[in-house]
């Protein structure tokens, strides 16, 4: 087994000492290597200051920093789409809508830290908002007459100082043999912990399959068998929306999701190495 391609993702959330936000993506691949920063006020999300920070790049263009003025002044919240692929546009980098985009997704995790300054009387208050939100979404928010943990009981805290939120990815191609391959996913945060496998004859999977080792409750976990679902189908230029449909959509779970997405991506060097 040999491994031809990896990328790693670190995402993280610190309070700073004069009512900001600090969040960064760092990204490292097996040609590149970016961060993304967003520093954002801790009341209203509003982003200060965004900076994009290209240490290696598969371009002739070397090290470089720069600021990000069209995300300045928008809320790095769910809204944040259109603002995103405004700055990937400046930037002219397609990678900067995940990489800003893992970022605003760490803000919006380490909010379980932020009742009063976001405007919550209280750790009910926050989970009903969340509930509404996200009634029928994934697995645990469509089960929630069989859920036996509630949100903070699985995080266990409602105050944290300095470092809010930490999440690792990752995502490996190996070559098993001629025509043979095989594709990990691995995401470990502050609140989740999820393994996915991908067998592959050419681009065919021929196995899938996962574990949940981390979950606010033991429903979620579940979600694993739906992996089953890729079984025979060619994942080339596969759409994160057919994936979801594949593996289960409301009933499923928006980490292996994602994380089957991050991994089908790297294909594309698999396919350009082929070509």
């Amino acid at each position: 087994m040999k491994n031809i391609f990896q990328r790693n993702w670190y995402i993280e959330v610190r309070r700073s000492d004069n009512g900001q936000l600090q969040a960064k993506t760092s990204y490292v691949d097996t040609t590149r290597e970016a961060t993304a920063h967003l520093l954002v006020d801790v009341n209203s999300f509003i982003i200060e200051e965004a900076l994009w920070e290209e240490q290696k790049s598969s371009k002739p263009i070397g090290a470089r920093t720069r600021q990000v003025t069209p995300l300045q002044g928008s809320e790095a919240y769910f809204s944040s789409g259109p603002a995103l692929r405004e700055a990937a546009t400046f930037l002219k980098d397609p990678l900067a809508v995940p990489l800003f985009s893992e970022t605003v997704k760490g803000i919006i995790q380490a909010e379980t830290f932020l009742l009063s300054e976001r405007g919550y009387s209280s750790e009910d208050e926050y989970d009903q908002k969340w509930t509404n939100f996200y009634l029928g979404s994934c697995r645990y928010y469509s089960n929630l007459d069989k859920v036996t943990m509630s949100w903070y009981e699985h995080v266990g805290e409602s105050k944290r100082s300095g470092n809010l939120f930490v999440r690792f990815k990752t995502q490996s191609l190996f070559e098993l043999r001629e025509g043979q391959y095989l594709l990990i996913g691995n995401l470990s945060d502050s609140f989740h912990e999820v393994n996915v496998r991908l067998k592959l004859d050419e681009f065919t999977v021929k196995e899938a399959d996962g574990v949940l080792l981390r979950t606010p409750d033991i429903i979620c976990r579940e979600a694993a068998s739906l992996l089953v679902n890729l079984h025979g189908l060619d994942i080339r230029g596969i759409s994160k929306k057919e994936l979801a449909r594949l593996l289960g959509k409301g009933q499923g779970c928006v980490h292996v999701i994602d994380l089957v997405s991050d991994c089908t991506q790297i294909l594309d060097t698999l396919v350009r190495k082929v070509v």
